[in-house]
């Protein structure tokens, strides 16, 4: 049989009865599917994504863990592929240029060159000249906070701690900040977005970072978007597009991922009362400890898509040429085979090689800064209110399968 890439299928799949469907919205809001997801049935399995193609779903360790890096695998798709996906899930057909081709889905020379603008931005050295301002914000916001009455930790204090640091470091303005997570919810579902919200969401987006860069074009100021735009001007190395296309993948990225990180691993915690103790008690450790929560309860539950650039064998099935790759990393988190009882939290956990933020040339950049932001919110957190708790059903308030926490209702004392 064919796939929808025109590419005949040599596994030994019956794609009529995939196992795992991101299609179907009930699998991706079910706790159950979810589980069964990460037990990692077998290496292998039959899968659809969100856009309807047929994908196979890799959930083991070693073997995700080896395809981060295996250079036939590309994060770039077949020509056309993208952008079919895209106009099915609703991209107006003027915006598709910004969201084709994009530092994550670039040819590996092209993402070679554009990954050299941001990795300065998010080394370990800024990441330290950032940790005074990240404190002060985070106090500020504890000082904030009602002690007498309930508390949203989602939208008190994750929300705030994540969009403001990435929005400072990038240069967008206060104005532009509360707009940002309703379109970056609008985009970054994976069921098929709401085809009403979705083409003004996205037109919002765009509109505003080609506004930010005329503006920083025009003033340039100590910040991410001034640099790009520098480079973008007079080193040649980023087009126009590259450049509105990079800047808005950096802005979802730092504000959507680091808040449902802070937000999951507060929610862990608080369920995991020892686990909380360990972490209250011993601050030195808390890196440590959210590496765990990451291998845990990270939200990157999937890796973006790659594509087979010649057959692959995988555990005894072979991935055709051209064939769709899902790296399941929240079932690569907890293989058995790799760590000792995967399915407890245990934050004292030393070998702890999670793979939440990839491996390889797709190494996230921002994994430092979105360790030192969620580090610093848990330690100054527990520090200030050592008795804080949480008020709602834990099976309520926590999150399905491939969904974060999005309110997260605690007394402080």
């Amino acid at each position: 049989m064919s796939n929808r890439m025109g590419m005949l299928v040599t596994g030994a799949f019956d794609w009529t009865d995939v196992e795992f469907d991101l299609s179907n919205v009930n699998f991706v809001t079910d706790r159950d599917a979810g589980e069964r997801w990460l037990s990692a049935p077998r290496p292998v399995c039959p899968g659809r994504f969100s856009d309807g193609n047929e994908v196979y779903v890799v959930t083991r360790y070693d073997a995700v863990r080896s395809l981060f890096t295996d250079r036939r695998v590309s994060n770039h798709p077949p020509e056309g592929v993208h952008l079919d996906s895209m106009r099915r899930r609703g991209v107006p057909e003027e915006l598709l240029k910004y969201f084709d081709s994009t530092i994550m889905t670039m040819v590996p020379e092209d993402h070679r060159r554009v990954r050299s603008l941001i990795d300065r931005a998010f080394s370990a050295r800024r990441v330290r000249t950032l940790r005074p301002r990240i404190e002060r914000l985070v106090d500020d916001l504890l000082d904030q906070m009602d002690a007498t009455g309930e508390v949203d930790l989602v939208a008190e204090y994750a929300h705030p701690i994540s969009t403001t640091i990435i929005c400072e470091l990038l240069g967008v303005d206060d104005e532009y900040r509360d707009r940002w997570l309703r379109w970056t919810e609008a985009f970054t579902t994976f069921v098929r977005p709401d085809p009403v919200m979705l083409p003004p969401a996205l037109r919002g987006m765009v509109d505003t970072v080609i506004r930010l860069i005329g503006a920083r074009r025009a003033q340039p100021g100590d910040d991410l978007i001034s640099d790009l735009v520098k480079a973008s001007d007079e080193t040649e190395k980023l087009d126009e597009v590259e450049l509105v296309a990079l800047v808005l993948v950096l802005v979802q990225a730092g504000l959507d991922t680091v808040r449902h990180s802070i937000s999951l691993s507060l929610f862990h915690l608080l369920v995991h009362p020892d686990q909380l103790e360990l972490v209250r008690s011993q601050p030195e450790n808390t890196v440590q400890a959210v590496r765990e929560l990451m291998r845990y309860a990270g939200p990157i539950k999937m890796a973006l898509p790659r594509f087979a650039v010649e057959p692959i064998e995988v555990d005894g099935v072979t991935i055709p040429e051209g064939g769709q790759i899902q790296l399941v990393v929240g079932a690569a988190n907890n293989d058995p085979q790799r760590f000792t009882d995967p399915r407890t939290l245990d934050v004292t956990r030393v070998d702890n090689p999670q793979l939440s933020f990839a491996a390889g040339d797709h190494f996230c950049p921002g994994a430092s800064l979105a360790t030192a932001e969620t580090e610093i919110a848990l330690n100054k957190l527990f520090a200030r209110f050592p008795g804080v708790r949480l008020t709602g059903d834990p099976d309520e308030v926590g999150p399905r399968f491939l969904k974060a926490v999005a309110h997260l209702p605690v007394r402080l004392v």
